[in-house]
This record gives structure tokens, sequence and C-alpha cells, in this order.
């Protein structure tokens, strides 16, 4: 999530501004930017850490708003698919926490807490037609950004741009091929493909 992303840039950068292609709501609403919402989502410990490094209190937040716990290891309790390949369901996990919050419910906690970082901004309802850089072409310099409601533009500058493409569908807009020319370094892209998975409690558990 680009939330967590411009989290962790707040603490090394004056500003951080997060381009967002959706009008973000307020809260837990599956939006169209991230198809893969409706899929299940499974939060390990060491992901439960991070979060609760970067957002103190987040999981305890997450607990209180519904989220499912499993935290007692006993794997009989617990139904997982990944690609039609059944997790075993006997044994037991020692101090493992799992947690199963809703992708929009986790997001809107994420968003909430990255909203009130002072020096974070988001531009929703945008998007990013290409990058901008210096006459030589040697270093990117920020971007050229669209807004969806009316199709003004307009160029954000920047000292250091990163790019997240999220969803099964994510849009990969052409100024990829620009940005690899425009670089100084290596530029990995990487795209990746989301299985459908199936987790679930088994009932009265």
């Amino acid at each position: 999530m680009g939330g967590l992303a411009a989290r962790v840039l707040a603490d090394f950068y004056e500003t951080v501004t997060v381009v967002e292609r959706d009008m973000l709501p307020e809260n837990a609403t599956n939006r169209r930017g991230v198809p893969q919402g409706r899929h299940v989502h499974l939060l390990l410990g060491r992901g439960s850490q991070i979060l609760g490094e970067l957002f103190p209190g987040f999981v305890d937040e997450l607990v209180a708003a519904g989220t499912p716990v499993f935290d007692d290891g006993d794997l009989s309790k617990l139904y997982m698919s990944n690609g039609g390949h059944l997790f075993p369901r006997s044994g037991r996990f020692k101090d493992v926490q799992l947690l199963l919050p809703s992708r929009p419910l986790l997001e809107c906690h994420v968003r909430r807490r990255v909203r009130a970082v002072g020096n974070v901004t988001a531009l929703e309802g945008h998007d990013v037609v290409e990058l901008t850089s210096t006459a030589t072409r040697d270093r990117v310099t920020g971007a050229l950004v669209r807004a969806r409601p009316d199709g003004s533009e307009r160029v954000l500058g920047a000292d250091w741009s990163w790019t997240g493409w999220g969803g099964v569908r994510a849009h990969r807009p052409s100024w990829r091929a620009s940005a690899m020319a425009v670089r100084s370094k290596t530029i990995l892209a990487c795209v990746w493909r989301i299985p459908a998975s199936c987790c679930g409690f088994r009932p009265g558990c």
C-alpha cells in the first residue's frame, strides 16, 4: 500500500506526496483501484509488528474493529487453500498470531494514521502521465499528473520518485519505457499476478 511507503519515507523527506487514481473513501469500502481487495488478507506476526512500530496501537485498533484473530495455534480450526492446495489441518503453531482483516478495513486504518502525519499529502483522483527529467535526461525531476475529473495537468517536482503498481489489472502507464530511458542506474520493473486464495475458520471456532 502506498500509505505505508509514505509513512516510512516521511521520516527521511521534508514532504511526501502520494498520487492516487481513486478518490479515497473515509470508511472501510472496496474501491475500483484495488480489485484484489475482496480477496482474503492475512496479517502475519512480522507484519503486525512492523505496523505496530509505524503506528503505535494499530493492531489493537484492528482487533477492536472486529478483525478475526487466530492465536491458539490449533490448525484443525483453520481452513486454508492456495490455488487448490489445501494446507495441513493437523498439528499446532507455536507463538504465532494471525490476523484476518479485510483489505478495506486494513486500508481504512492505515489511511487514518497516514493522514495524521504532518508532512504527507495525498493527491487523489489523479493519474501520472509521464515522468519529468533534466534536459540531459540523466535524472528524474518529478512527474506530470492529470486530474481525472477535468483532465487538467500540472507538474509535481520531486527529489526522488517511487512507483507502486498494485492490483490484478493495475494501470501500467506508457511512461514506463521513458522512465527506463531516463535512468542513471538500473531500474527494475516488477509485475505481480495475485492468485485467488481461500481462507477461513471452521464453524464454531
